[in-house]
């Protein structure tokens, strides 16, 4: 059992929920870790899933917009009195209350100006996807090809901040796609990832997201050792 260890959604999409029915799941997901959630939230973009559940693709990111304010209001007042695009509340109660307080960590995928713009307004983190051509329009995002790009989209963030009068250190970039999966069976050069970190950190990147290989978990347990070991340990010292 872990007391210590994160939780993390990647990435819980408001519009597929009734937004206060959401609400109850995060807190109580929040409480029963000890208040060690972070919620990653985004607007969506497979249109199958969208359909599979009776949303609204087209009003994917109203629907965002709405959640985020439901779920404030919801852990903030002891009765919750609003109408929304798919819900009406005529005076309920959420409980419990996350152990964390006025809310967990809000971590907003999307590496779009609306993304480090809601960001940049409520949030605590961007999350931001290097990605190709190809993959981006897949995923119905902004291109993200390379570091270049990845710092312009801090300079953006940075300059929503200032616009929304928060300081720049208020929000943590967490960068994914930047490395290939994990594999112990493949190997990594330490030193060079080291580097990179480095690198990354100056720019502004808080956060590296990494998948681990999921066919042999014997192997999958090795190259999270290894990697901690020879990488996640050694950086910062």
């Amino acid at each position: 059992m872990t007391t210590r260890i994160r939780l993390l959604t990647w990435v819980l999409v408001p519009a597929y929920r009734n937004p206060l029915f959401a609400a109850h799941q995060i807190a109580t997901l929040d409480l029963l870790g000890g208040g060690r959630l972070t919620v990653g939230a985004g607007t969506g973009y497979l249109r199958g899933e969208f359909h599979a559940v009776g949303a609204d693709f087209d009003r994917r990111r109203a629907a965002f917009d709405e959640a985020i304010d439901v779920w404030a209001t919801g852990w903030a007042r002891d009765e919750v009195a609003m109408d929304g695009l798919h819900f009406s509340a005529p005076g309920n109660v959420l409980q419990p209350r996350p152990a964390q307080l006025p809310r967990p960590p809000l971590w907003l995928h999307g590496n779009g100006a609306w993304a480090t713009d809601r960001a940049a307004r409520y949030g605590d983190g961007w999350a931001v996807t290097m990605t190709t051509d190809v993959l981006a329009r897949t995923m119905r995002t902004t291109p993200m090809p390379d570091i270049a790009a990845v710092g312009a989209g801090i300079a953006r963030l940075h300059d929503a901040l200032e616009a929304a009068g928060r300081p720049r250190d208020a929000v943590e970039v967490v960068l994914g796609g930047n490395w290939p999966m994990l594999d112990v069976r493949a190997g990594w050069n330490a030193q060079e990832r080291l580097e990179q970190i480095a690198a990354l950190e100056q720019m502004g990147v808080t956060w590296l997201i990494s998948n681990v290989i999921g066919d042999d978990p014997a192997a999958s347990k090795d190259t999270i050792r290894k990697f901690g070991t020879e990488v996640v340990q050694m950086q910062g010292r």
